[in-house]
């Protein structure tokens, strides 16, 4: 669209598409969270650690097309979280005499050092490739009553699959983009104008997309779970100060949940009128030099971290994390099972170990709780899957090649 002129008018109805993906899934939010809090009430250790487990599982599904780095990752990212002194007996683990690990990885410092370091070293590798291009000029971004009213049935059908996508731990944004793309494609008149400028092919995945991250909150706020890597950062957010989620989040924090859905539906609904009046100046934003723009990130990256806890130990966590992230990138391991393994480990153990001891050491808690039962049967599914179709992928593949030889 961009090339035939239309930039501004792709630029609103990205924006638009957002905004109406956004209050979809604030409207979910808010209608199923306290519904399944309600339903969290009855739970107890044991059912506690079928969730932990249930979102561990997910680290199959987010391997990046590789189920082995995913399950490579999520296991660095549970040594990790075994660091420090134990829950139970308040022996030291893997401190290496250092007092500063005792309670552990500060989690905050890891996300900063993975998320923002890493977003730095990485336009900084490619700052010297890249060639200076001329931003398109950027006029009229509203896009007409009319454009809405068409594009309506589009903004229904991506926010429904966004949200349903992010409720379910795993997937992820991009499957929720792709998905919501194909299905208009596979119901279009004209598929073949895909990729060539038809508007449906940006207000689907932009609304999935948007939608993605209120459906992803329902499991994280109800359950504690977090189903991707940006919830598990909002997760680690919220832990930051001092704020446990899932259903006790409704009893001792009511103010700051409902404050919460308030925010997060005014944030969206600001979206499209701020939106649609800034995106015009923000070529003057983008024309920052990379190089400036990466230095002034890590000093407020360093400044932030010490500023939590006033020790230098933590921007040397940072420092670490983005340098493990960096490697991450470099040998094309993803990072969101490290990141969910990190948050959940500790969840997983605490109360794997509190359920056996209310069983006195006996595991058939596993079985003869029917949540517990449940969850953990949607956990193996989830975790062995796709490993079953990562094997019969590669079993096809070998087939195939060995009829091509055969053939030669």
């Amino acid at each position: 669209m961009a090339k035939a002129g239309k930039a501004g008018t792709a630029l609103g109805i990205a924006t638009i598409s957002s905004a109406f993906g956004g209050l979809f899934s604030a409207i979910v939010l808010m209608s199923l969270t306290p519904l399944l809090a309600d339903f969290a009430l009855q739970f107890g250790p044991a059912e506690y650690f079928a969730i932990a487990a249930l979102g561990l599982s997910c680290i199959a599904n987010i391997g990046g097309g590789s189920v082995l780095k995913g399950l490579l990752a999520g296991a660095i990212g549970l040594l990790i979280a075994c660091i420090g002194m134990d829950p139970q007996t308040g022996y030291a683990r893997y401190t290496f005499g250092n007092i500063n690990l005792l309670d552990g990885v500060g989690l905050v410092p890891a996300l900063i050092g993975i998320f923002a370091v890493v977003s730095v070293l990485k336009s900084a590798e490619e700052c010297k490739k890249m060639q200076a291009v001329s931003m398109p000029d950027v006029s009229s971004l509203w896009i007409g009553w009319r454009q809405c009213v068409n594009l309506l049935p589009t903004w229904i059908r991506g926010s429904v699959i966004g949200t349903v996508i992010g409720i379910i731990p795993g997937p992820g944004t991009s499957v929720a983009t792709f998905m919501a793309y194909d299905m208009e494609k596979k119901i279009s008149k004209d598929p073949d104008s895909f990729g060539k400028g038809n508007p449906k092919g940006v207000a689907a995945p932009e609304s999935a997309n948007n939608a993605l991250a209120g459906g992803s909150l329902v499991p994280l706020l109800a359950l504690g779970v977090p189903g991707n890597a940006t919830s598990a950062l909002f997760l680690g957010a919220i832990m930051f100060h001092g704020i446990r989620t899932g259903p006790v989040f409704f009893i001792e924090h009511p103010d700051v949940i409902y404050g919460l859905f308030v925010a997060f539906f005014i944030a969206n609904l600001i979206m499209a009128p701020l939106g649609l009046f800034l995106l015009k100046y923000m070529k003057a934003v983008l024309s920052i030099p990379e190089s400036l723009l990466g230095g002034i990130i890590l000093a407020f990256c360093a400044t932030g971290v010490f500023a939590i806890r006033g020790n230098p130990f933590d921007v040397l966590v940072v420092i670490v994390f983005g340098l493990l992230g960096y490697l991450f990138y470099k040998i094309d391991m993803p990072t969101a099972p490290l990141i969910i393994a990190i948050v959940l480990g500790p969840m997983a153990e605490t109360n794997l170990r509190m359920a056996l001891v209310v069983s006195r050491g006996s595991w058939s808690f596993l079985y003869t709780r029917p949540i517990t039962l449940a969850m953990m049967i949607i956990a193996v599914l989830s975790f062995s899957v796709p490993l079953i179709s990562a094997i019969l992928s590669k079993y096809k593949a070998s087939r195939l090649a060995s009829k091509d030889t055969a053939g030669r």
